[in-house]
């Protein structure tokens, strides 16, 4: 398990992830070119202050199928879809790990809780 310390964590009876952020951690498809491809993705939401568009942004795990595909394509069209819904998105460059980057913006495909605290 990936953890880190965090100054948070005094008290804590088990150290903070990297995923505790996260809005979404799991399997989805992306469908891209018309093929669907099942993949783990990472997804967090916020309403950005100044429009207040919802944007939701992540990392989609490394797939070798979604790399040939995407090829050299520094930013494309695709639909991601979860158990939840499915929401079109638009897929980045991948990082030094073959992570591709995923970004949308308006309702998310994963649920957000709306409880007013």
């Amino acid at each position: 398990m990936n953890t880190f310390l965090d100054i948070r964590d005094s008290g804590r009876a088990t150290p903070r992830s990297h995923h505790d952020d996260s809005d979404y951690v799991g399997t989805a498809s992306i469908i891209v070119k018309g093929i669907e491809i099942p993949v783990n993705v990472e997804l967090k939401g916020y309403r950005e202050p100044i429009d207040g568009v919802y944007r939701w942004i992540g990392r989609v795990g490394a797939n070798d199928r979604l790399s040939a595909i995407v090829g050299d394509a520094k930013r494309i069209r695709v639909i991601v879809s979860t158990p939840h819904s499915a929401r079109e998105a638009y897929l980045g460059d991948p990082d030094f790990w073959g992570r591709f980057r995923i970004n949308g913006k308006s309702t998310p495909p994963f649920a957000v809780d709306s409880s007013v605290d």
